[in-house]
């Protein structure tokens, strides 16, 4: 059609999917502030109070499984077990009012555990998370992983800090 994109999955990829319109929370979405309250903070502390709201992350979780279970299926495509080891690459995407308030290790947390059981046996197995978070106007999370072995090294393969002089 005229004017639609075709992406193209990078190689190094085992399976990549998106889930499009999906907030990602994360347990900092459990907690606000003590002071949205009237309760003042001690000098140099921030205090926070556990919202109502419990179920949000399990939720979230839920339907990253749903959605990865669907997947792997339709690419008949199974759970890695141990002692595979697993690279996971992570772009979320989320609005402006909310990209200061949550941080990446939180999300990343979320998203993994969801995968737990579905994609990988134990997040224990993840060797390499590579994870971005975006403004968008939209809310979207998109979702790699790959079973890294000697022929599929992974995304990160080639990234390194250091190395000896040769």
């Amino acid at each position: 059609m005229k004017g639609d994109k075709v992406y193209r999955m990078n190689p190094k990829i085992g399976v990549l999917f998106g889930i499009f319109g999906i907030e990602v929370k994360t347990k900092q979405d459990s907690y606000k502030p003590a002071s949205n309250e009237g309760i003042r903070s001690p000098e140099g502390m921030d205090l926070y109070l556990k919202k109502d709201d419990k179920e949000s992350v399990r939720v979230t979780k839920k339907e990253i499984a749903e959605v990865a279970t669907d997947v792997l299926r339709k690419n008949n495509l199974s759970m890695i077990g141990k002692p595979s080891m697993v690279e996971v690459v992570i772009s979320i995407s989320i609005k402006q009012s909310r990209f200061e308030q949550v941080d990446i290790d939180n999300l990343s947390k979320t998203v993994l555990d969801g995968l737990i059981g579905i994609a990988f046996e134990n997040d224990s197995q993840v060797v390499t998370l590579l994870a971005k978070k975006h403004v968008y106007e939209e809310n979207a999370v998109l979702i790699g992983i790959t079973d890294l072995s000697n022929v599929n090294m992974g995304l990160c393969s080639d990234t390194w800090l250091f190395k000896p002089e040769e």
